[in-house]
């Protein structure tokens, strides 16, 4: 076999099933190889970013490494911000990127491709030497998935037509075997849980799994707690009916009310990051317990009043172990006034408002989306890019679970919307992948892979926030009474746009029109954009 060929053979070794990528000199043969074994399904994207981005979505929803490929110099500073999207967000991927050879001093796309991937946050691994391919693999695979990062595994163009002799390698991935939290603290933190009157018990993201989602809501009806999440982690408690929902600005009214009168917080698997605790409004002069699996943190953490590191289900246990011995009862926070209000809340949600005021030629968002949220599937993904329209996004486009949630804003980068989309759409066949972007990230990153829709067929329905600006910049310049000339984007007929790249499409500048869209979604056979005119001079929320 040659280096190429047993690259894409470690591939399917390690069960790697989609394939995002974009070639060129330094990985085409290899990713010819992959194709050509039928082992796995290769997705190419139009840029490198999107590539990477992919990855990223893939891994979102299914919590899997994700994997993408590029060639050299260019294609990896162009993925820069894809990889430290990925770095900051934790979020497991390799990305397979070729590389030049070492003594090729002169090669127009030569640069240090180590220092740039580090830069980002991310790991790099070289492969070595032919005969090490796939214990290299194997390497970025592990850093990958218990390190919580992405990883650029380096291939360089001089090795791969190497004669090599098959390799097999066990790659077995197992879980991280975690005991649960135990000693002072432990004990520490039950006693905070028996002299709370209000308790509220939130969960992130990494409570996903089923077997967490149950051990908490065990410990919810024991101490007798209200449940809710960090938008990252939304729908986890779906249908049950002491869910306040999102904790933090996207907090409904009573959620925000039942958060404040809580005296203690016990967080399971979240950062408690300042939009989950409202800039530190939401914790203010309460305890604060942390229970997270790992000591791998984020930027985004908060300090709380007591930290655990322990397997959520099993510290949960630990937990209600203590109290029972203790025999402490319940706190009451839960009762059948509070249930009437979250139905209430949701009977409320149902209702689409009135529309407010807009310019001609424009809709009101917050009905709008209400209004396409009624007419999407019940079950779906949401893909929402960066922009001031995301909170509405978020708020008026709930998800009923938290895989279902790809959320693209860790490093503050608008653009990031589409690839992930495309990421999500190609792995999950079962449930549309909808797409929120704005006008300003899809003119940047989104119209140059709209082929990649038409291609692949998928159910992707895009909704674009077409306020004809940059939203954020906009209002800046309006709160200061300076004229926003300089962040109009003067769009193009994205509708006609997305036709000519085969894909359905229509506009919505009024109810009529809305009306429209509605049944294009429930009608649609295929991709399908939906552009949404907005009133740059109606701040949303």
């Amino acid at each position: 076999m040659k280096l190429h060929e047993v690259v894409a053979d470690g591939l399917a070794q390690l069960g790697v099933t989609h394939l995002f990528g974009l070639i060129g000199d330094a990985n085409l043969f290899m990713v010819n190889s992959f194709v050509a074994s039928g082992k796995g399904r290769y997705i190419a994207c139009n840029h490198e970013a999107n590539a990477v981005l992919a990855a990223i979505g893939h891994s979102q929803v299914t919590g899997h490494t994700g994997v993408a490929t590029i060639t050299h110099g260019p294609a990896l500073t162009n993925a820069a911000t894809a990889l430290t999207e990925a770095a900051k967000g934790g979020i497991p991927i390799v990305v397979i990127c070729g590389d030049t050879a070492p003594g090729d001093l002169a090669h127009l796309q030569k640069t240090d491709q180590r220092a740039l991937a580090l830069a980002t946050g991310a790991e790099f691994i070289e492969l070595r030497y032919s005969h090490t391919a796939l214990e290299d693999m194997e390497r970025a695979f592990r850093k990958a998935a218990y390190e919580r990062k992405p990883v650029v595994l380096n291939m360089r163009v001089d090795l791969q037509w190497e004669d090599c002799v098959p390799q097999t390698i066990t790659f077995d991935f197992q879980d991280v075997i975690q005991g649960p939290a135990s000693g002072p603290l432990l004990e520490e933190a039950v006693g905070m849980i028996a002299s709370a009157k209000r308790p509220l018990i939130l969960a992130g993201r990494a409570c996903i799994g089923t077997e967490a989602r149950d051990a908490i809501v065990k410990l919810a009806a024991r101490i007798e707690a209200p449940l809710a999440t960090t938008l990252k982690s939304q729908g986890l408690f779906e249908g049950h009916p002491f869910n306040i929902g999102i904790c933090g600005n996207l907090s409904h009214p009573t959620a925000t009310e039942v958060i404040m009168q809580s005296d203690c917080i016990v967080a399971f698997g979240a950062s408690l990051s300042k939009y989950t605790t409202d800039n530190g409004a939401y914790t203010k002069g309460k305890r604060v317990i942390q229970i997270m699996p790992d000591t791998i943190e984020t930027p985004r953490m908060e300090p709380p009043t007591l930290r655990l590191i322990g397997d959520i289900v099993g510290t949960t246990q630990a937990i209600t172990d203590l109290l029972d011995l203790a025999e402490i009862p319940g706190s009451s926070a839960t009762d059948t006034h509070l249930a009437e209000r979250l139905e209430a809340e949701a009977a409320k949600f149902a209702i689409i408002p009135p529309a407010g005021a807009t310019v001609p030629g424009t809709v009101d968002i917050v009905p709008a989306l209400r209004k396409l949220n009624h007419a999407l599937p019940r079950q779906r993904v949401l893909v929402a890019d960066l922009g001031r329209f995301v909170f509405s996004a978020w708020r008026n486009l709930p998800v009923t679970h938290p895989r279902d949630l790809v959320f693209t804003s860790h490093f503050g980068a608008i653009g990031c919307g589409m690839g992930q989309a495309i990421g999500a759409a190609v792995t999950v066949d079962d449930r549309p992948t909808v797409l929120v972007a704005g006008d300003g990230g899809f003119l940047m990153s989104a119209l140059g892979e709209l082929s990649v829709l038409s291609r692949e067929a998928r159910d992707v329905v895009i909704i674009l926030c077409n306020d004809g600006c940059y939203g954020a910049e906009h209002v800046q310049f309006v709160n200061r009474k300076i004229a926003p000339d300089l962040s109009m984007t003067a769009p193009p007929d994205f509708a006609a746009m997305a036709r000519a790249t085969g894909l359905d499409a229509c506009t919505i500048s009024d109810p009529t029109s809305l009306d429209a869209a509605c049944i294009a979604i429930e009608k649609r056979c295929g991709p399908l954009l939906i552009d949404l005119r907005l009133d740059p001079n109606k701040i949303f929320k």
